[in-house]
């Protein structure tokens, strides 16, 4: 149960914030037809998509022997570093930022996108003076995003039981409970609905209707 009082709203960024999920995909399949391996579908991306994103590239078919997961990981990253100026903001974005700054809610994002790439896109969507703090990875492989999330919650001092996370995946809400703070998932990402429900906390069709959970001063 999400209490009354949150303090801090982490959130996530890719997938929850950016709608970058279509972009991401389109992505992969240009590796994926380059080496004449599979397609993948919206459902099947869903379904496969997971962190570590190592794991997501073996399910993929990718074999480490013959191209190592590094060299693909750094492919994948400049083909979406060169498009990325292609993914806009889920419609709600801005008014739910807008929504908490309003009611005294200190903001941050938490993300296994590469910290410096995050905070120029942060920027370039005029977005960074709605946060306290950006919490990027510090390399390209986005292999989960736990530690930096005990940093964060550190830095914050803000009890965990009076922060929440919003996030568009099942990794989303095991970080959460892996630091002992609330979480709520987000379909229209990166996982389907149907992935977020198994998590068991709850899920909300968007991230406005995500704060009216919180029960935010008016």
């Amino acid at each position: 149960m999400i209490p009354e009082r949150i303090e801090h709203v982490f959130w996530d960024w890719n997938g929850t914030l950016l709608n970058d999920a279509a972009l991401c995909r389109d992505v992969m399949n240009g590796m994926l037809a380059s080496r004449n391996m599979d397609p993948l579908s919206e459902a099947r991306y869903m379904a496969l998509f997971d962190f570590p994103v190592q794991g997501y590239y073996e399910r993929l078919g990718f074999d480490f022997e013959t191209e190592s997961f590094e060299r693909l990981g750094a492919e994948f990253i400049d083909g979406y570093e060169q498009r990325r100026h292609e993914a806009l903001l889920h419609s709600d974005a801005k008014e739910s930022l807008r929504y908490c700054r309003e009611r005294g809610v200190s903001q941050s994002i938490l993300s296994a996108y590469r910290h410096e790439s995050l905070e120029e896109m942060v920027e370039l969507h005029g977005l960074r003076h709605w946060f306290s703090a950006l919490h990027g990875h510090h390399d390209l492989y986005a292999s989960g995003k736990i530690p930096q999330a005990r940093r964060a919650l550190e830095e914050l001092r803000v009890p965990p039981q009076h922060a929440v996370l919003i996030g568009d995946t099942a990794h989303d809400f095991d970080v959460a409970r892996e630091i002992g703070i609330h979480c709520i998932l987000v379909p229209g990402g990166n996982h389907t609905e149907q992935r977020l429900n198994s998590c068991g906390c709850p899920v909300v069709s968007s991230c406005r209707l995500a704060l009216d959970l919180l029960k935010l001063p008016a």
